[in-house]
C-alpha cells in the first residue's frame, strides 16, 4: 500500500499538470502512454507483435485525434493500416485471422487515450478532471468499502476480489465527488451527480474488460511500469472506458454541460 501510494503522489501531480497546461505536454505524454499500453498489449501475447504495425498504427491514430481530421481521412486510415496488417500476417505466419487482437490493441490502447486530448481540447480542463476525479473516487469508494463490507461476489469469473457492496460504494463515491465539484465550478448539482453514475458504472465495466483480457492471457498484471499498480493498462483500464462516454454525453447531450 505504501508503494502504491507514493507512486499515486508522484504521478497523478505530473499527470495532471500535463492536462491543464495541454498542448504540447499531453500530446508527449499521451504518446508516451499509448506507446506503453501497446507495449503491454504486446506482452500480453509473448511479444509475438508487429512493431511495423502496432507503433505506426498507433501513434498514428493519435495523431489523427491531435489534427482533427474529417470523416472520410479517419476511414482511408482505417483501411490502410486494416489491409497493411493483414498482409504483413499472410506474409509472415500465412494466419491473418490469428494476429487481428493488434488491431484490437491500437483501438484499445491509442483510440481510447485520444478522447483525452479531445475532451480536454474541446471542453477544457474542468470536464477532464471531473471524468479523472470521478473514476478515482469510483476506484477509492470500490476498494475500501468492499474491504469493508463486500461479500456479494460481483463478476467471481471474471475478477474473484470484486463484490457488488464496493461496486456501489464506487458509485456512492463518485456521486459525491460530482456533488463537490458542481458546488465548486457552480455546476448542476443533479446532472453531474447523474453523470457520475453513468461514468461510475462504465469505469467499473472498463475494470472488468481489462481483468477478462488478462485472465484470459493468464497474466496477473498488463505490466510493472508502476510500482504498486501494475502497467498503464493497469492503471487507466477504468478511464479509458469513461473519457469518450463523457466526450459523447457533452458533444451530444448539451444539458449535462
Amino acid at each position: 500500500m505504501a508503494t502504491r501510494i507514493l507512486t499515486a503522489v508522484l504521478g497523478i501531480p505530473i499527470f495532471l499538470a500535463a492536462i491543464y497546461y495541454s498542448g504540447i505536454y499531453l500530446q508527449i505524454g499521451l504518446a508516451l502512454l499509448v506507446f506503453l499500453g501497446l507495449y503491454e498489449f504486446n506482452r500480453m501475447y509473448q511479444g509475438q507483435g508487429y512493431w511495423d504495425y502496432l507503433i505506426p498504427a498507433g501513434l498514428s491514430l493519435l495523431l489523427l485525434a491531435y489534427t482533427g481530421v474529417d470523416h472520410s481521412f479517419l476511414l482511408v486510415w482505417f483501411v490502410l493500416q486494416l489491409m497493411y496488417l493483414l498482409i504483413r500476417a499472410t506474409f509472415t505466419t500465412r494466419r491473418p485471422l490469428s494476429q487481428m487482437w493488434q488491431m484490437a490493441a491500437v483501438f484499445y490502447v491509442a483510440g481510447l487515450f485520444s478522447f483525452l486530448w479531445l475532451l480536454n481540447h474541446e471542453f477544457g480542463f474542468i470536464w477532464s478532471l471531473f471524468g479523472i476525479l470521478v473514476t478515482w473516487a469510483t476506484d477509492t469508494g470500490a476498494y475500501f468499502l468492499g474491504l469493508a463490507f463486500g461479500k456479494t461476489k460481483l463478476a467471481p469469473a471474471i475478477s474473484p476480489k470484486k463484490t457488488w457492496e464496493g461496486s456501489l460504494g464506487g458509485i456512492a463515491a463518485a456521486c459525491a465527488a460530482a456533488v463537490i465539484l458542481a458546488l465548486v465550478f457552480e455546476k448542476s448539482v443533479f446532472h453531474l451527480a447523474l453523470t457520475a453514475v453513468l461514468l461510475s458504472t462504465i469505469g467499473q465495466t472498463g475494470d472488468l474488460v481489462e481483468s477478462a483480457m488478462k485472465r484470459e492471457r493468464e497474466i496477473k498484471d498488463s505490466g510493472k511500469i508502476l510500482p504498486g499498480h501494475g502497467g498503464v493498462l493497469d492503471r487507466f483500464d477504468s478511464l479509458l472506458f469513461v473519457l469518450p462516454v463523457l466526450y459523447f454525453i457533452l458533444k451530444y447531450i448539451p444539458v449535462f454541460a
